[in-house]
């Protein structure tokens, strides 16, 4: 009986040690190559990460590489950070996986759209706030799709306008340009001048480009800021202008900085486009074509046309370039500094290849 156990024990040992040998070793596979989206702009530095199942995680290698665009992280992990080239177009990312003598690939197209855009779809976005303003990720349905935008408002006791924005960071960035974005108010937006303090804003919205010197500059006078200004409400009437005398919802203007001395310029119009009922959302956009002509769009209807820019660029035989550094979105306060308007603001988009927008 002895001997029978001992033989039933070895065989035991046996088919185990058969059965683990029988066994593949170093199995790997792809679960998924993941890169926190579908749509990238320009140098955009974008997360990618695997997941894989694997007998042994911590025997797995990995090996990643990209057709365009360049990797910005040491190789070996099971994450990389690819940033995306400086021109538009389908790229390819991909990583190899390796186990023993076992490996597996995986490929992912990356699609760079445009020079800049924010959607707002994930809890970090690029665009901030000054100071004394309140950003909230919000969400809202749209043709049965939930669509995340950002409500913000000025929460200030002292300032009677305060802006979102976004510094490109780009010192090359520079005309031609555009940008875009969905914008409107959602609640409380005043009919009149509003004074907080001492400090006064008419009730409009605004976009403001705020430029950089060019870089080997010879020019004594430039631009060193372009806005423009719209009325979305009458209120209680709209601006009226001095040289003409006709009412107006809609301004471009930009700044001459002669050596610190400023002049402004402004070209002043209608659009009835331009009004914007409480919860309606609009595409407004700016674009500065290579020439200098600047264009206005509000939904798909072009408000403004104007070579006022090329105008003063011939007056002063200017030969230096213009670059942009930030765009700026300037909302309005409530009348002291109280109810505070909120505005909507989605799918921010800017350009520097010429095409206009939208």
């Amino acid at each position: 009986m002895m001997k029978m156990k001992y033989f039933n024990t070895l065989g035991i040992i046996l088919l185990a040690f058969i059965f683990t040998n029988c066994k593949d070793e170093g199995s790997v596979t792809i679960d998924s190559l993941s890169t926190g989206g579908d749509e990238f702009y320009t140098n955009q530095l974008v997360k990618l990460w695997m997941v894989v199942d694997a007998d042994d995680l911590m025997d797995v290698t990995y090996e990643w590489g990209c057709e365009g665009g360049s990797l910005v992280q040491p190789q070996g992990l099971d994450e990389m950070t690819w940033k995306a080239p400086s021109t538009t177009g389908t790229y390819r990312v991909f990583c190899k996986v390796s186990s023993g003598g076992k490996s597996e690939i995986r490929y992912h197209d990356m699609y760079v759209s445009s020079f800049f855009f924010e959607k707002f779809e994930n809890s970090i976005y690029s665009f901030k706030g000054q100071s004394s303003t309140k950003l909230s990720l919000k969400s809202e349905t749209v043709d049965g799709k939930t669509n995340g935008y950002l409500e913000a408002y000025v929460r200030s006791t002292g300032s009677s306008n305060r802006y979102i924005y976004y510094n490109f960071g780009d010192p090359e960035l520079k005309v031609p340009f555009s940008c875009m974005a969905k914008v409107g108010w959602k609640s409380d937006f005043p009919t009149d001048t509003v004074t907080v303090k001492s400090s006064v804003y008419a009730n409009k919205m605004a976009y403001r480009l705020t430029l950089n010197r060019a870089p080997e500059y010879v020019d004594e006078k430039y631009i060193d800021d372009i806005r423009f200004e719209w009325f979305p409400v009458e209120g209680n009437g709209y601006p009226v202008d001095v040289e003409t005398g006709q009412a107006f919802n809609g301004t471009l203007t930009f700044e001459e900085n002669n050596m610190g001395s400023k002049t402004w310029y402004s070209v002043n119009f209608f659009a009835p486009e331009l009004a914007f009922a409480k919860g309606e959302y609009k595409n407004v956009a700016v674009n500065m074509e290579e020439d200098y002509t600047i264009s206005v769009f509000v939904g798909n209807a072009k408000v403004l046309e104007t070579d006022a820019l090329i105008n003063w660029r011939t007056d002063n035989a200017a030969q230096d370039e213009v670059y942009i550094k930030e765009w700026r979105f300037v909302m309005v306060n409530g009348n002291g500094g109280n109810k505070a308007p909120k505005f909507y603001f989605d799918n921010a988009y800017a350009t520097n290849d010429g095409t206009a927008l939208p």
